[in-house]
């Protein structure tokens, strides 16, 4: 991989443009609200650190390098007030940091720009992204998840990009244990020496997530739930072919308790024609790529469900009051749904041997579909709390106060009871200049 100035201008100029694209889908009312894990426990962790080194700090049961990384550099380079504002704007740019890597990596898989710009843009654009997901450090993890695979199947043109190959696959794999679904990809040119800087960094990271994960194991009250065997199945299903065709949560929930299963029979056959469309049409390699994307889907959709049982999830059981009251598109619909949409770029690819114009046809309808899930009609954190406006409220409460007195700054959601307690010589000393 030869570096030049050009290059490195046009990469950088792409990050920060991705990274505009990515923050400007989160509303106004959501850009300044710290979410959850962000708080609660990554900012607290780098606001009061202990003797270990805080980004290999296990937290319920995993290791999350790059979000504690992240809360280190806010908390060292940003004024108090604005941490929940530079947290959101350093997560777009993590997501658009994964989206040039994919456009990078999808190189070993295509030579068509366009296509690779296609899979690129999923992660910037999938709707379900937007919800709870895009610009916050604590769901970044499903980002890097989905770059994984990428990673895996570039091989390595120059010790350059091998160091980079590594670096990112054990970013990714010490923030994301699920990640361990794709060692299988590893028989994949087994023997080729170049395809083995991602796969070392993988191993590295996993090893020390089993590690982690074997002295501090995770303690969940909600693994003594038991889903109904169905539920994983028609969860798939709503979660991916649902948000594709009918947009939001909302949208999905409606057609259900209006016409039952029938309006998701027919979305997941609109879906599911793409690749299966591949499997008729593409070559060999792109069959073999169609039939690891819808895969990939189910086993994470899978794993997750299955690591984290919950009412909420046990669609099987549902009645028709349970619809409105239960059902969302969470996060663990993203990197499922954005696997499934991976194969309509695939799709352009098998159809570019029946001439030009087949496969322009299919991007741009791919182009129209992402530009449709770009503005969410909500996000998790529309509601606040606004961190920058309790932090001044902190500093008016503190300034008669003794060092001893502290405040507690609440995160979004309200149900994750989140707080970032920060004791008022701190809040005295981290003020804006």
């Amino acid at each position: 991989m030869k570096i030049t100035l050009a290059r490195s201008a046009s990469y950088v100029g792409a990050l920060i443009l991705l990274t505009l694209v990515s923050f400007w889908r989160i509303p106004a009312t959501a850009q300044g609200v710290v979410w959850a894990e962000d708080g609660a426990v990554f900012l607290t962790d780098a606001l009061n650190p202990t003797r270990s080194f805080t980004p290999i700090r296990p937290y319920a049961g995993y290791l999350h390098v790059v979000p504690r990384l992240a809360a280190e550099v806010v908390v060292r380079f940003f004024a108090l007030e604005d941490y929940a504002i530079a947290l959101t704007v350093l997560a777009c740019a993590a997501v658009a940091g994964v989206a040039l890597m994919t456009y990078h990596c999808a190189q070993a898989l295509t030579s068509n720009t366009w296509i690779r710009v296609a899979w690129a843009a999923v992660p910037i654009f999938v709707n379900v992204g937007a919800f709870e997901a895009l610009g916050n450090f604590a769901n970044l993890h499903w980002y890097l998840l989905w770059l994984t695979p990428w990673l895996l199947m570039k091989p390595a043109k120059s010790k350059l990009e091998g160091g980079m190959l590594f670096v990112v696959a054990a970013l990714a794999s010490l923030t994301e244990i699920i990640s361990i679904v794709f060692v299988p990809l590893f028989l994949h040119r087994l023997r080729d020496k170049n395809m083995w800087a991602a796969r070392a960094g993988l191993s590295l990271g996993l090893a020390c997530q089993v590690i982690a994960t074997v002295t501090h194991p995770r303690t969940s009250g909600g693994a003594s739930y038991q889903l109904d065997p169905w539920s994983p199945v028609y969860g798939w299903f709503i979660n991916t072919a649902g948000p594709i065709v009918y947009g939001t949560a909302s949208g999905v929930m409606q057609q259900i308790v209006n016409f039952g299963a029938a309006p998701m029979i027919v979305a997941s056959l609109l879906v599911l024609a793409v690749p299966v469309a591949v499997l008729i049409l593409g070559s060999a390699r792109e069959k073999w790529l169609a039939a690891f994307f819808i895969t990939a889907s189910m086993v994470i959709w899978v794993a997750c469900v299955a690591s984290n049982p919950a009412p909420y999830l046990d669609y099987a059981t549902f009645s028709a009051a349970d619809w409105p009251a239960r059902f969302v598109f969470g996060r663990y619909s993203v990197v499922p749904t954005m696997f499934v949409l991976a194969t309509v770029p695939l799709l352009a690819s098998a159809l570019a041997r029946f001439g030009r114009a087949a496969p322009i046809a299919a991007l741009m309808a791919f182009s129209l579909l992402l530009a449709s899930m770009y503005f969410p009609p909500s996000t998790s954190r529309n509601n606040g709390p606004v961190w920058a406006e309790h932090v001044r409220t902190a500093r008016n409460l503190c300034a008669p106060a003794s060092d001893t007195d502290f405040y507690d700054i609440p995160t979004s959601p309200v149900f994750f009871k989140g707080i970032v307690r920060i004791p008022c010589p701190v809040l005295k000393a981290r003020q804006s200049s």
